[in-house]
């Protein structure tokens, strides 16, 4: 059985804080390492249980910030991973060939109180819902797998994305890893607890193929993408894209992967 891993780093145990790109300082470079490590073992954690589990195949698609943090040289032997800019669309290589996909490192979605690093894509939305269901990033995969009736039936991370994911998916396995004080400050699990704890409910996981349902909102599908400050001033609306107001827009499509390509200008895969 092949499994889909998408990864990301703000819900890892022991991270506290945004992942600072443009700092050259030797104190951020340190951290940055750490954050590689921290995320690279509940990765491996997360491959192992899937595969105690009964998985055959595990694809990791390394998915924070610019797709190059997982730590290539440490990453478990049996996993493949996706990685590198310019990708042709978000998840590549998910399909119906998968069996489950799962999420490890998951952060809450934006304004999401308490929660450590909530964001939603990017600092700039305030909030994305589909068909008037409020989602982070972890809806989007679980939409995006669905479309190829593929269910989504593990995520490791913080406390408020454990939380965010199993309203949205009843019946999910979750590995709660650190619980949010604020945006950047939480109470996490000392690493090896952690790992443990990703392995057991991995492998937990596998049992639920079958059982937990492809998540589908239906069709067509419209995305409304609030933003913070004001973006669409001066845009006018198009055939399949509504300008509400300065900070409101909709986008619509048939189905989830015509969403995302209009989304982003991804050229349909």
């Amino acid at each position: 059985m092949k499994v889909y891993m998408m990864t990301d780093l703000e819900g890892v145990a022991g991270v506290t804080d945004f992942e600072k790109r443009d700092e050259d300082t030797h104190d951020n470079w340190e951290r940055r390492k750490l954050m590689r490590r921290l995320l690279t073992a509940e990765v491996n954690a997360a491959i192992d249980g899937l595969h105690d589990g009964g998985a055959t195949e595990v694809i990791v698609n390394d998915g924070h910030g610019a797709g190059l943090t997982i730590d290539f040289e440490d990453l478990d032997p049996r996993a493949r991973i996706i990685h590198g800019h310019d990708r042709p669309f978000w998840l590549p290589l998910l399909d119906e060939t998968c069996a489950a996909t799962v999420l490890v490192g998951a952060h809450a979605k934006a304004c999401t109180a308490g929660a450590t690093c909530y964001h939603t894509m990017s600092g700039i939305i305030k909030d994305w819902s589909i068909n008037g269901v409020s989602v982070g990033e972890m809806g989007c995969q679980a939409l995006i797998a669905g479309h190829y009736r593929v269910p989504m039936t593990f995520v490791s991370g913080e406390e408020h994305a454990c939380r965010e994911i199993e309203e949205l998916i009843p019946g999910i396995v979750t590995a709660n890893v650190k619980t949010g004080l604020s945006r950047r400050s939480a109470v996490s699990l000392a690493p090896q607890a952690a790992r443990e704890l990703i392995r057991q409910k991995a492998q937990e996981s596998m049992t639920k193929i079958g059982e937990l349902k492809p998540l589908d909102l239906g069709a067509p599908l419209n995305l409304r993408e609030e933003r913070f400050d004001e973006a669409f001033t001066g845009k006018g609306s198009s055939e399949h894209v509504t300008i509400l107001d300065a900070n409101t827009r909709e986008v619509t499509a048939w189905d989830v992967i015509e969403l995302f390509c209009r989304l982003y200008g991804y050229p349909r895969p």
